[in-house]
């Protein structure tokens, strides 16, 4: 049995991590963020993976924790898929190959899957003729890494810029505290459908009068800003008029689940 792990925000894991349930005979996969509710949450199985994004660089807040709480006793070949705009440059797999050591425990194979960034304080999203070239190339490598996986293969790959990623990561979680600051909600276009406050890993939405406020624990995720069906949720003036993305493969409600 394989337990696959994935956070996803905007359905690229998910999509990732439903690919590799239907290609591998006997793989189940689970929503950290589900799973995080049990007080004590752990897995038997010998092979286990982990599919996230990449943020700041690095592996995402809620990631790290997943990892440092999740036991593995059995484990014997453990992976990892990093989804991201642009591949390559990061540390991800060194963050976790960091935290695994703290378990005495090390990564066997891990992959850059490039599909398409929702960071919108960055820039835009990308246009549709570019997403489909982008969702046909990320098909053809899921494939290779379903064979490989599947064969438990050993695959390491490149991590480029790690010094210069570590600082903007660490820089980027001591800012915790403050990074939904600028989150603003347009109470003229929102509809009060709980979607931000639905999708919302750590719950720091909450929606006291219908429309959602911040508590200051947000891990930046941006699926709240991205889900809203009337685009009412921006970053300041800087995501204003910017394409809200959601994978094509997915549906919203799965992400709410």
């Amino acid at each position: 049995m394989t337990e696959i792990f994935y956070f996803s925000a905007t359905g690229n894991s998910l999509y990732a991590a439903s690919f590799l349930q239907k290609s591998l005979d006997d793989a189940k996969i689970f929503s950290m963020p589900k799973v995080m509710r049990e007080k004590f949450f752990s897995t038997a199985e010998e092979k286990i993976g982990f599919i996230f994004p990449l943020h700041y660089g690095g592996l995402p807040i809620l990631v790290e924790e997943f990892v440092r709480r999740l036991e593995m006793p059995n484990a014997k070949y453990i992976f990892a898929i990093s989804t991201c705009g642009i591949p390559y440059f990061g540390r991800p797999f060194t963050d976790l190959d960091e935290i695994l050591a703290e378990k005495n425990l090390k990564q066997n194979a891990s992959w850059f899957l490039r599909l398409v960034s929702n960071y919108l304080p960055l820039r835009d999203t990308a246009a549709d003729w570019r997403i489909k070239i982008r969702y046909r190339f990320a098909d053809r490598k899921l494939k290779k890494i379903s064979r490989a996986v599947s064969e438990n293969k050993i695959h390491k790959t490149w991590e480029v810029g790690k010094n210069i990623c570590k600082k903007m990561h660490d820089a980027w979680e001591s800012r915790r505290e403050s990074l939904d600051k600028n989150f603003i909600c347009d109470i003229s276009k929102c509809v009060q459908c709980g979607f931000c406050e639905k999708i919302c890993p750590v719950e720091n939405i909450q929606r006291p009068a219908g429309s959602p406020v911040w508590k200051n624990y947000c891990v930046e995720c941006l699926g709240c800003l991205h889900i809203c069906p009337k685009k009412a949720i921006d970053i300041g003036e800087v995501t204003k008029g910017r394409k809200r993305y959601i994978n094509w493969n997915i549906k919203s409600k799965d992400l709410l689940k």
